[in-house]
Order: structure tokens, then sequence, then C-alpha cells
């Protein structure tokens, strides 16, 4: 599946490459684009709103993978697939990283089915951990 990673600078071209070194050319199937303080906030909304238009052509799906719940990436991504009347055609993830955009890379979804997008959440949650915790817990790895 097609993805475009929106974020505050450089986390968005960070995830994307750190995908091609893990992955090889699935990178390839990745877009990052990033707000920075010289482009602003209308500038990264406005190339955003011309890249998903141009990106979501109809018959085309993707998913967009943002940052942080409430940043500007997430609500711009929010509002011009709301505007536009793509919410069919794409959604928007909050909170990427890197478990969940090598999950979400091969998986051929319906966005329009829950589990499959709530599957994609898990997949990030389950790559979140520290092996302390278990210890504490008295949890091992090797049971």
């Amino acid at each position: 599946m097609k993805l475009l990673l929106v974020s505050h600078r450089g986390i968005a071209t960070g995830m994307r490459s750190a995908v091609e070194m893990v992955m090889g050319a699935a990178a390839d199937q990745i877009t990052a684009m990033e707000l920075t303080e010289e482009q602003g906030i209308e500038g990264f909304g406005k190339s955003l709103e011309e890249y998903i238009l141009s990106w979501l052509i109809p018959g085309k799906k993707g998913l967009i993978l943002a940052d942080l719940r409430g940043g500007t990436p997430y609500n711009q991504s929010e509002m011009i697939l709301a505007r536009h009347g793509l919410k069919s055609q794409a959604k928007v993830i909050c909170g990427m990283n890197l478990p969940m955009i090598i999950d979400a890379l091969f998986k051929d979804m319906d966005l329009e089915n829950g589990d499959d997008i709530a599957a994609v959440v898990a997949a990030a949650r389950d790559g979140i951990d520290c092996m302390d915790l278990g210890v504490q817990a008295g949890v091992s790895d090797d049971e």
C-alpha cells in the first residue's frame, strides 16, 4: 500500500530512511512530507493538498501516517481529505512508529474495514515495550 508520512521537521524523512535501511526498495512506496519553520503552516498545507490531490486520483487509495494527534500535519491531512471528499480513499493514523509503517506497507487493506485500520494501530502499540517492565512483573521472554 502506498503511504504518506506527515510530520514536523525530520521525523517523516527519518522514518522513511529507516524503512529503506531495513526493507530496501519497499521504501519506494513511501512519500514523506514535513512541516518546517521556513515553509510555515500555510505553505505546508498547500504542498500537502497538491500532493494528496495528485496522489488520490479516482480508484487510488492510500494511508497517511502522522507523527502527532492534533499537530498541524495531522490536522491538515484530515481537513484536506474531508474538504475534497477523499475520506473513503485515505485514512489518517497518528502516532507513527517504525513497526506501524512496516506493517502498513505490506498490508492489502480495505480502508473501510475498521479491523484493518485497528491492526495497523495494534502493530504500533505492540512495538512499544520496555524490557525492565517485564522483569519487574516477573515475566521472562524465556518462558
